[in-house]
């Protein structure tokens, strides 16, 4: 929903109350029966509204808010996705350097499912990769078929899989079933959405963060429901009614507050 049909759709529901006002204004109290009747008028309206123009834009609030922390935001978001085996890691990275937006692309890690080995092979294949390869940092052994593997910056994902996929069934009779390079992208908030777009046509993209994606989060996260909203307008309803119909005696009250200030100022 477009930022207009937003705008359109709140001025709907205070029109909407404009008119639960206007009834109560000409609605005397002779007796309990009109108050019931402003309370329901004004609690239905409120509901009424609520349902058909604010409920279907709570929505689009942290679509909205979005735009306007990307727009205003110096802090760089971050991308985590996972490039799979079925698509070329050293080509997937230039272009990704080369996309509008991207600051940076790291290469964080790798993953690789293997046939199952023995328990003999989970305790020495750690140390025996690290030596086996010098881009290699370090390996956790999930299980008895996944490889967890930290590797050097700078270094050639592909060709680390590809020497340790040799590796693994040339000593230990390992096959490597598939395998999966971990990534973080640095880009600039306002383009973060078209990268993402573009880049998930051949990878998968796991999660973004950063400072504007916290306070987008910290939005959806006090945000109320559907069902809560469409029962609060309810109520502001009633209380737009019952404000029509003791508006003499509310304007009253004003009117005594600025007369005593107004006194004391003159003192």
């Amino acid at each position: 929903m477009e930022t207009i049909a937003v705008i359109l759709m709140v001025i709907l529901f205070l029109v909407l109350m404009v008119f639960v006002f206007s009834t109560a204004l000409l609605t005397p109290i002779i007796g309990k029966k009109n108050l019931v009747f402003v309370v329901l008028m004004g609690f239905i309206v409120g509901i009424i509204g609520g349902a058909f123009f604010i409920s279907p834009i709570m929505d689009d609030i942290p679509i909205i808010a979005s735009a306007f922390y990307q727009s205003t935001s110096t802090d760089l978001d971050t991308v985590y996705l996972d490039i799979p085996d079925s698509v070329d890691v050293n080509q997937f990275i230039n272009t990704a350097k080369n996309t509008d937006g991207v600051k940076s692309v790291n290469v964080t890690g790798i993953t690789i499912k293997t046939s199952g080995f023995s328990d003999f092979w989970k305790n020495t294949l750690g140390n025996r990769i690290s030596g086996s390869n010098g881009n290699i940092t370090s390996v956790q052994i999930q299980g008895n078929d996944t490889l967890n593997i930290q590797v050097q910056n700078g270094s050639d994902p592909q060709d680390v899989i590809n020497k340790l996929n040799d590796w693994l069934l040339l000593i230990a009779g390992i096959s490597s079933k598939y395998s999966a390079v971990h990534v973080t992208i640095q880009t600039d908030p306002a383009k973060t959405d078209q990268v993402k777009n573009q880049l998930s046509q051949s990878v998968v993209i796991t999660s973004i963060g950063g400072p504007t994606q916290d306070k987008i989060n910290s939005l959806k996260a006090i945000l109320p429901n559907q069902t809560n909203v469409i029962i609060l307008c309810g109520f502001i309803g009633i209380l737009v009614g019952l404000a029509g119909v003791f508006i003499d005696s509310i304007l009253g009250i004003f009117d005594n507050l600025k007369g005593r200030v107004v006194k004391n100022d003159g003192e």
